[in-house]
């Protein structure tokens, strides 16, 4: 009877012993490691919520999106899928990606508008990465003072497809300088279609929009004159939104 109880015992022993080591080969045990900390960014200093890290294996670890977004960088992720080989895919957009970059491009459409502020298409090779322009049309340069621009994500009203409720908003990068005549910039940003609670926006039409100023500050160059200039819209120009279809 004694051997009997033994022999349980040991096999008892023997099958927890496999049954953690299962279970270990695919988690870790990690504590809570509350701290306070404070990110560096160029001139700023960034505190964020140090109470959701952890230790592990005597090893700080901070929540990607957090640390990456608190030094001004966009996390975008997907699902495994096909398409990533079942993997999960993150991708870290950093500066300078996320920039105002100078260029040349014709708006036919919208001669006689002095200034071109808009929200443009979504990127063909990037269903979520969105364009947002700013042109100066113009015959003189000019210094632009420093405007701030919001990329919004408003859901439809499922009655009438109008726009209804803020889903999503994320600032660009303050603009400021020389913007020389009938020349712009373009402002391309990655979204990983999350709404402000952080959760996967179901798939249905969307409104993308760009929140903007009613006018700008600035002068032409070799003049200390300060100008303004209203955004007016019409005839197609300087619309402000459009709709789109999420997948």
């Amino acid at each position: 009877m004694r051997v009997k109880k033994l022999l349980t015992g040991l096999l008892c022993g023997i099958v927890l012993m496999v049954a953690t080591a299962a279970v270990s080969s695919d988690t870790i045990q990690a504590t809570l490691f509350p701290s306070k900390v404070t990110i560096h960014n160029g001139d700023q200093e960034i505190s964020v919520d140090g109470n959701e890290m952890i230790n592990y294996n005597n090893k700080a670890y901070i929540p990607l999106r957090t640390f990456s977004e608190a030094m001004g960088a966009t996390v975008n992720y997907q699902y495994p899928s096909e398409s990533t080989d079942g993997l999960h895919k993150i991708g870290i957009y950093q500066e300078p990606s996320l920039q105002w970059k100078l260029e040349r491009r014709e708006f036919q459409r919208c001669e006689g508008y002095p200034f071109y502020i808009v929200p443009g298409s979504f990127t063909p090779t990037n269903p979520y990465k969105f364009s947002f322009y700013l042109y100066n049309f113009m015959d003189e340069d000019i210094l632009m003072s420093p405007v701030d621009l919001v990329f919004e994500v408003y859901s439809t009203k499922a009655d009438t497809g109008e726009m209804d409720t803020l889903v999503y908003s994320q600032p660009l990068s303050t603009f400021e300088g020389l913007v020389p005549s009938q020349y712009g910039y373009r402002f391309e940003i990655p979204w990983d279609r999350k709404g402000m609670d952080g959760e996967v926006l179901p798939t249905g039409d969307y409104f993308i929009k760009l929140k903007r100023p009613f006018e700008v500050t600035y002068s032409v160059v070799g003049s200390d004159e300060l100008k303004t200039q209203g955004i007016y819209r019409g005839m197609g120009c300087n619309l402000e939104y459009y709709r789109t279809s999420l997948e």
